[in-house]
Parts: structure tokens; sequence; C-alpha cells
């Protein structure tokens, strides 16, 4: 009996102590998105979208329900997604609850080689700086992004 309550002990001390935080768990979706942008994959990263997830793009088109936003990445993938690297760093986290949360990303877009977009060309290496705010909501135990909008920071003109 003693060993059985020594071994219930030890189980429950291990899952409390491998158990992630919900800051830890939204890194992680993150992470898996900045990877999954990187390897050129993006029905993986549009899983990380709720069913009824939105998108709202730097350049303000607006994608409602993840099949859409995995379309909206299907057709653009090749212009100009496939051509570019990212980085995400997290800024800040507002959790609202504990099954709601926003978050304040930082992006850097690098090109990898040039490549055309309506109404320039983007030389390699050429670096775009964008802010993203993503409501995270926790369903089923996982933490998914309901909304996000990314914002194109351009520098101040001088004055």
């Amino acid at each position: 009996m003693m060993n059985r309550m020594i071994l219930l002990f030890l189980f429950i001390l291990n899952a409390h102590c491998w158990a992630q935080t919900p800051q830890e768990q939204i890194n992680k979706v993150i992470i898996k998105q900045e990877t999954d942008w990187n390897k050129n994959d993006m029905l993986s990263y549009a899983d990380s979208f709720t069913e009824d997830g939105t998108l709202i793009n730097f350049l303000g088109l607006f994608w409602k329900g993840k099949s859409e936003i995995i379309n909206q990445f299907k057709l653009i993938n090749d212009c100009c997604i496939k051509p570019t690297q990212v980085k995400f760093d997290i800024s800040k986290t507002h959790f609202l609850s504990d099954k709601a949360a926003i978050v304040y990303i930082k992006e850097t877009l690098i090109a990898k080689q040039d490549y055309q977009v309506p109404g320039k060309t983007v030389r390699k290496g050429n670096t775009d700086h964008k802010m993203i705010t993503a409501v995270f909501v926790k369903q089923e135990n996982n933490w998914k992004i309901r909304s996000m909008q990314v914002t194109q920071i351009v520098p101040m003109p001088p004055k």
C-alpha cells in the first residue's frame, strides 16, 4: 500500500513539474508558426487558428475562417511567402482570463531572394518589420489564435 502511495505521489509530482504554463503553451504556438513559415508549410501555419479565426494581413485584407486563411496563403505563397524568412519575438502577453490572451509579437521578415509584389520588386536582404496583435483562446486544452492583425511598421519621415 505504501509503495502505491509513493508511486502515486511521484506521478502527480512529475505531471506537475512537466506541465507547461499558459505563457509557455502560447510561446510554443508562436515558435511553431515561425518554423512553419520558414519551412513554407502554410497548412501547418494555419492550423494554429481556430476554425472561425480571422486574419487581417498588413495590406488590410480580411480573411475569415481557417479555410479562407489557408486558401489565401495558397494564392500568395509563391509570390510573397516562399521567398521570405520570418522571425517572431513576443513583445507582451496580457491574459484576460485563464482561456483568453492578447499577444503582441514583433515580426522581422527578410527576403531570401528577389521577388515581385504589386507595384515593386523586393530585393534579396530587404527587411520589413511588422507588429502582430493576436487574440489567443484556449479550446480543448490547446491555445489557438482566434484573431490576428498584422501591421507594417514604417520609419517616421524626417521633420
